[in-house]
């Protein structure tokens, strides 16, 4: 019974130092569980540390960051803030320098238009004292025609009578004529003829225009004149204008004379096959054709003659035209065979 009992006491001292064991197994264990989660709560804090202090470094710098980008934003409003400003004020002086311009070209157009406006101002005084100076200068001319016309036929009548005189000879006191009898005194009619054309020369100056049936009738006088005075020529007149256009036409008086009158002074109507042609006629383009060819001397001569100063009706003829009639044309010039031609091309539009 003891033997049982000492044992059944070992038995259950053995129990309780295994529970003992277990337990401080257990103890031990969860002791170290505590030791490990002790350095792993270090471990963790020690990381969240760094992490934490990494974190508030990144919050500072976002800080700092964030106070220089507010900075700068305050810099950037400020400085948009000055550039709408300076955009408004750039826009401004846009806007004056364009109405500036504007008012520029408003003034320089009115000062172009006032300085192209005095220009045709004077231009138009300028034409119109040039034409004043050319119609004093025709009219002058118109006065002295009737003269230079006066001198042309005295100067043949006296040409013919002292050609007259030169005929007659003496031998031993007698009187006697070689060559061909020559007129010394014009007839009546060539006379009446002289006076009617000195006449017209003279009224001319006081008409503006006369008809071309008034102007052909004197001419036709002036004719039968130059076939007294040089009784070899022969004359051949052509009007080929209508009746109506006779009585309607209107010219300056005395505008065809100066053909008639160059032919009689520089013409070479003394000889047998001299001759006068005049042809007057309406040309395609509605305008007047006044033609005249005579028999001229020698070429080289003739041409002298024509361009010498001393030749004053075709360069009166020539001042009248630029005068009253501008769209004409006046021609003259040699023609084979010591032929001589003078032409008017008159535009009355």
């Amino acid at each position: 019974m003891n033997r049982y009992s000492e044992f059944y006491t070992r038995t259950e001292l053995y129990d309780q130092i295994e529970i003992l064991r277990s337990g401080f197994l257990i103890l031990l264990s969860l002791f170290l569980l505590l030791v490990i989660r002790n350095w792993y709560n270090v471990y963790k804090k020690r990381s969240f540390r760094k992490k934490n202090k990494s974190l508030l470094n990144d919050i500072e710098k976002s800080k700092i960051d964030a106070s220089k980008y507010y900075l700068e934003r305050k810099k950037t409003e400020s400085l948009e803030r000055k550039l709408t400003k300076k955009v408004n004020e750039i826009f401004q002086l846009e806007q004056e320098r364009e109405d500036y311009k504007q008012k520029f070209h408003s003034f320089l157009s009115d000062k172009e238009k006032e300085i192209a406006e005095h220009k045709e101002k004077i231009n138009h005084q300028q034409k119109a004292y040039e034409r004043y100076v050319n119609f004093k200068n025709v009219e002058a001319n118109n006065t002295r025609l009737g003269a230079h016309f006066i001198k042309n036929v005295i100067s043949q009548i006296y040409d013919d009578i002292e050609r007259a005189d030169n005929n007659y000879k003496s031998f031993l006191g007698v009187n006697y004529k070689v060559g061909k009898k020559q007129n010394t005194v014009p007839p009546i009619k060539a006379l009446k003829n002289i006076f009617k054309l000195l006449d017209y020369n003279v009224s001319a100056l006081n008409k503006e225009n006369t008809s071309i049936e008034e102007e052909l009738k004197h001419i036709t006088m002036f004719l039968d004149l130059i076939q007294y005075l040089k009784p070899n020529t022969k004359i051949q007149f052509d009007n080929k204008l209508n009746k109506d256009q006779n009585n309607s036409i209107k010219i300056k008086p005395t505008l065809f004379f100066p053909f008639v009158e160059n032919a009689l002074k520089h013409g070479n109507l003394n000889t047998e096959d001299s001759f006068i042609s005049i042809i007057l006629k309406e040309n395609e383009a509605k305008q007047l054709s006044y033609c005249l060819v005579n028999s001229a001397e020698q070429r080289l001569d003739y041409e002298n003659k024509i361009n010498t100063p001393s030749n004053f009706g075709l360069n009166a003829l020539q001042q009248l035209l630029n005068a009253y009639y501008p769209k004409s044309k006046l021609e003259h010039k040699t023609l084979p065979n010591n032929q001589y031609l003078a032409e008017l091309t008159l535009s009355l539009n």
